[in-house]
């Protein structure tokens, strides 16, 4: 016999569960092609079905030597290191599967439940949960439900793996997690709904109109579809929208997806609102200065900031946040944390006193935020959400001025409240009752899962209460 033939007479005998058979033949295979990797890989998996997972490494690490491009020989090597409680190993032999090929699922979800029962990183774990279900559909939504009822909200992720994948049998199972997620998602999830039935009628652009449902499903937990509605924004735009595009990074690196497609279009569209080059400039000569933008740019300039300050390229973010500062809060706030990372103390104390002194007259950021009333025949809706990602924006220049304001002797004396102690995303909106019903009865005429349907409406009823998962 040739080695295929004692190999695939070793894979019949395997799948048949005759493993003493199995090892014969791939053993024979290999004593005739000692460097093929396929055998060897065989006989791994033999000896990972037999519980013997010390010899199930042995050849998994011959099949990889031997086929280095091979995710599927490195993932059967990373669950190998699993079984044998050596998360480190497993965690290398994963990412060198994932690597190889991104597309594929599996990967994605032994590397999460690693992340969660061995390595303590929950929040890597979701992340790679969320790569394996937008990959593999519900083949390992069991994993999600699991994660998730262990974590804060994902309140839009959560949702919509409710409302698409988990079976009616598993509901009473689950009632604190679906209670949870109802009490945090439908009152957004409802209006949004009503948003896109009225929206010809109240005129918000298709690229307005994506760029909130991105930012919506952003900082609700969702950034695949976020990262999806921002593409389709970015396509109304006759022009790059930069902040779409800083939340097209953001999205990418919370979902695990290459940026490279959105950050040079990016960057190159930043570049724009730097001032101009002193190539030949001396100290005796005045400096060539920017032209003024228009208030309509400020917004651009501002993100184009932030997107140097993501590429690590705090120089030139501090150039773009200068341009408006006197004019633009935010940037006031991000040129003051620029000045702290670049350890600018001259500026810095420049910068900070300037923005005490504005916030003096305008407290804007410094009390925090109230829940916004949300209309639903409200022209511009992206407003109230536009105020609250915008103070999350300047988390890190907050907590600066906190501390600048306490340590620095400054006169002023503020209780300066920090973005990170602020309520949740989904606990900022408020609708007045009759909108809320409106709206959820909308909602509730589209969920085409009537199982799903009759769990909304037991808790709009009141009738399913958020206590401990049944056993």
């Amino acid at each position: 016999m040739t080695s295929e033939e004692y190999y695939e007479q070793g894979k019949i005998h395997w799948e048949a569960g005759e493993y003493d058979e199995a090892e014969e033949h791939f053993a024979q295979a290999l004593e005739l092609e000692p460097e093929w990797a396929r055998a060897w890989h065989g006989l791994g998996r033999l000896y990972f079905s037999r519980e013997q997972y010390e010899e199930a490494v042995d050849a998994f690490q011959q099949s990889t030597a031997l086929e280095e491009e091979n995710p599927i020989h490195w993932l059967s090597l990373a669950r190998a290191y699993t079984y044998l409680k050596q998360p480190n190993e497993a965690l290398e032999a994963y990412q060198k599967s994932v690597k190889l090929n991104r597309q594929a699922a599996a990967p994605w979800n032994g590397l999460g439940v690693l992340y969660f029962e061995a390595l303590g990183k929950p929040q890597n774990g979701v992340q790679c949960f969320r790569r394996a279900e937008y990959l593999g559909k519900e083949e390992f939504a069991g994993n999600l439900y699991a994660a998730f009822a262990q974590l804060p909200p994902f309140p839009f992720f959560s949702f919509r793996i409710l409302r698409e994948y988990m079976p009616a049998e598993e509901y009473g199972k689950w009632k604190g997690y679906l209670h949870n997620t109802f009490e945090t998602a439908l009152p957004l999830a409802a209006y949004l709904n009503w948003l896109e039935k009225e929206r010809e009628r109240g005129g918000l652009p298709k690229g307005d109109w994506y760029k909130l449902l991105g930012l919506a499903h952003y900082y609700m937990g969702d950034p695949a579809a976020a990262l999806d509605h921002f593409v389709k924004s970015q396509e109304q735009s006759r022009e790059l929208d930069l902040m779409v595009s800083y939340y097209q990074l953001q999205a990418c690196w919370d979902f695990l997806e290459p940026d490279a497609p959105y950050l040079e279009p990016a960057l190159e569209r930043a570049a724009e609102f730097l001032p101009p080059e002193q190539s030949s400039w001396k100290f005796w000569q005045k400096k060539e200065e920017a032209a003024p933008l228009l208030e309509k740019e400020f917004t651009a300039c501002y993100y184009a900031g932030l997107i140097f300050v993501e590429h690590d390229e705090l120089e030139k973010a501090l150039l773009c946040f200068e341009r408006i500062e006197q004019d633009f809060l935010p940037a006031a706030y991000q040129a003051f944390w620029c000045c702290e990372e670049l350890m600018l103390g001259k500026k810095k104390k420049e910068k900070g006193e300037f923005l005490l002194a504005q916030e003096a007259g305008q407290q804007q950021f410094i009390n925090g935020l109230q829940p916004q009333p949300l209309d639903l025949d409200a022209k511009q809706p992206l407003s109230p959400f536009l105020q609250a990602i915008r103070y999350i924006e300047l988390e890190e220049g907050i907590e600066r001025l906190h501390m600048y304001a306490e340590f620095e002797g400054t006169p002023q004396e503020y209780e300066i409240q920090n973005a990170t102690d602020q309520p949740a995303f989904y606990q900022l909106w408020q609708l007045s009752p009759e909108d809320e019903q409106r709206a959820t009865a909308l909602l509730l005429e589209g969920l085409e899962n009537p199982a799903f349907r009759e769990q909304v409406e037991a808790f709009l009823r009141g009738e399913m209460n958020g206590g401990e998962e049944e056993e």
